[in-house]
This record gives C-alpha cells, sequence and structure tokens, in this order.
C-alpha cells in the first residue's frame, strides 16, 4: 500500500514538472524575479554610495 502512495505521489510530481501548460509564464516570473533580486543586491551593497550621490545632486539645484 505504501509503495503506490508513493507511486502516486511520484507520478503526480513527474506530471507537475513536465506540464507544459503555463511553463512560460513560470519561466518570466522567476526571470524578473532573478533580476529584482540582483538590483536589490547591488542597491544593497552600494546604498551609501548611491545615496550620497543622489544627495549630491539634489543639493546641487538652485531655486531662484
Amino acid at each position: 500500500m505504501a509503495g503506490g502512495k508513493r507511486f502516486s505521489i511520484m507520478n503526480r510530481l513527474h506530471g507537475a514538472i513536465n506540464d507544459e501548460l503555463g511553463d512560460t509564464n513560470f519561466l518570466s516570473v522567476l526571470i524578473i524575479l532573478g533580476i529584482v533580486l540582483v538590483l536589490a543586491g547591488v542597491f544593497m551593497g552600494f546604498k551609501d554610495q548611491i545615496v550620497g550621490q543622489v544627495n549630491n545632486l539634489i543639493s546641487g539645484f538652485v531655486i531662484g
């Protein structure tokens, strides 16, 4: 009985992995998520430099 359930679970898992319906959307989401995570990592690493340059640009504006 346990072997039959195991086979059934493995069969469903294999079907879910190899099912191509909606596969393109899933891959697109993974790619976009990867890009967002890389950009977040870059921002976290260079946060102080980025904020300093933005402050320099903003302080350079003169109204008058």
